[in-house]
């Protein structure tokens, strides 16, 4: 399957999202992070499994249908592999469901699941997975439009190379309402 078919899926919610976002747009918010990349596990043999080099990055875009509920869509770029005998690189889009929970005036903690389409990338070919992931953090909203995000995302793929590697990133970026 060509990068292209593997990606449609993900292209059209995220179309559909921004759809919906634009006819109610005071739900809508769009960010972008920088992270620092954890490999838990070796990518086609490269990387001896746990750190990595950055940064790492993503950009996202959401509506949030209530105070409790967001619907997210993101690129993603989860850095490379720490070189010891080669580098392997992961990016790729995803959407996920995010829960929000108010803990006081300003804060509020996040959690994500969703799915994601990742290309990975080793000096020994490329590969193409589809990934569940699950995101941890917490949000300070300096504002109505600005918020601080902190948090972690943990990507699971199932079929990269013939393995299931994990792969993660601790991120630290802002979040602009409309």
């Amino acid at each position: 399957m060509s990068n292209v078919q593997t990606l449609k899926p993900l292209v059209a919610a995220a179309a559909l999202l921004a759809c919906v976002a634009g006819a109610h747009a005071e739900g809508f918010y769009a960010g972008g992070a920088l992270g620092a990349p954890d490999y838990s596990s070796a990518i086609n043999g490269y990387g001896s499994g746990g750190g990595g080099r950055g940064p790492a990055f993503k950009a996202y875009g959401g509506y949030q249908l209530n105070p409790n509920f967001a619907i997210e869509g993101n690129v993603f770029n989860l850095g490379r592999t720490a070189p010891d005998n080669g580098s392997a690189h992961v990016y790729g889009l995803g959407v996920d469901a995010v829960g929000i929970l108010p803990i006081a005036p300003k804060w509020s903690l996040q959690g994500s699941l969703g799915v994601a389409q990742a290309h990975l990338s080793t000096p020994s070919g490329d590969d193409n997975s589809p990934a569940l992931k699950a995101g941890l953090g917490v949000q300070y909203d300096f504002n109505d439009k600005l918020a601080l995000r902190a948090g972690y995302d943990r990507y699971h793929f199932t079929s990269a190379f013939d393995a299931k590697p994990n792969v993660g990133a601790t991120f630290v970026g802002l979040k602009m309402n409309f």
